[in-house]
């Protein structure tokens, strides 16, 4: 057996949310497996310095494009740059991401449009865009972000959960609308990744994170290095025929609960 069909050795992958904790994880840990990465960000004056520190720290080519994932032509024009600087589009990792966490009777509509527009919508038009060049190129891979939200209810979370059911949704069809193109497209939900977005939350409660911790079966938390495992298995050669799948990345909690029952930690 060829053990490089294992290899992103060189791919072109973009990541949208680069920014972000778990976008610049992804991004680190794809570039140092020798992929070359382009960061999107809406924040123009700190995507250049991530892609630029990532490029040191792991001697791939990194760069930045600043773009509003909610905005078609701002998504053309990064993309048509990138493959002006890469020649190709080979994956797309979906990353970026928002959540505003509210008792629905207290949910301001535009906080909850603005999840909507920025998980799916901005999830819909970089898949777009970022398939013309992969169809282009002779194929690719979308990898999208999902989160264990998407299947499991929790109030307060009327804006997260289901735009990450929609995100999970729009995987299953496309991946049928474009498996005959040689585009593959999947999702990976997490468990909970601690970043910027929930840091107030952590802070603000000490017994949070204990809680968490105590529902999920193998007693860790998610990383974003944790994902990159399963992303470059999808990007690779050894990847490429699943497609359609939501893959979880969760210590177990998909498929187990151990918030009443104490599990086993000895044989």
């Amino acid at each position: 057996m060829d053990y490089n069909i294992f290899s992103i050795k060189d791919h072109v992958v973009a990541v949208t949310g680069g920014c972000g904790g778990i976008g610049s994880g992804i991004s680190e840990g794809l570039a140092a497996l020798g992929a070359k990465v382009a960061i999107l960000d809406r924040d123009a004056d700190k995507v250049g310095t991530v892609a630029g520190a990532i490029a040191e720290k792991t001697g791939s080519e990194v760069r930045g494009y600043a773009a509003d994932i909610t905005d078609e032509e701002s998504v053309r024009d990064a993309f048509r740059q990138i493959f002006e600087d890469f020649g190709s589009v080979d994956g797309l990792i979906n990353c970026a991401g928002i959540t505003h966490v509210a008792p629905l009777s207290e949910m301001p509509m535009d906080r909850w449009q603005s999840v909507m527009d920025v998980n799916l919508k901005g999830t819909v038009i970089c898949s777009k865009v970022a398939g013309k060049y992969m169809y282009e190129s002779g194929g690719g891979s979308i990898v999208n972000i999902s989160s264990l939200a998407a299947t499991h209810g929790k109030p307060g979370y009327t804006a997260y959960t289901p735009s990450k059911a929609a995100v999970n949704g729009f995987t299953f069809t496309l991946a049928t609308e474009w498996a005959r193109l040689g585009i593959n497209v999947n999702s990976i939900s997490p468990v909970l990744v601690v970043t910027a977005i929930n840091r107030d939350k952590i802070e603000s409660d000490p017994t949070y994170l204990d809680n968490v911790l105590s529902t999920i079966p193998n007693g860790k938390l998610c990383s974003a290095e944790t994902l990159v495992g399963p992303i470059a298995f999808l990007l690779s050669e050894a990847g490429s025929y699943v497609t359609g799948q939501n893959i979880g990345c969760d210590g177990g909690c998909q498929n187990g609960d151990i918030a009443v029952i104490k599990p086993y930690t000895s044989m």
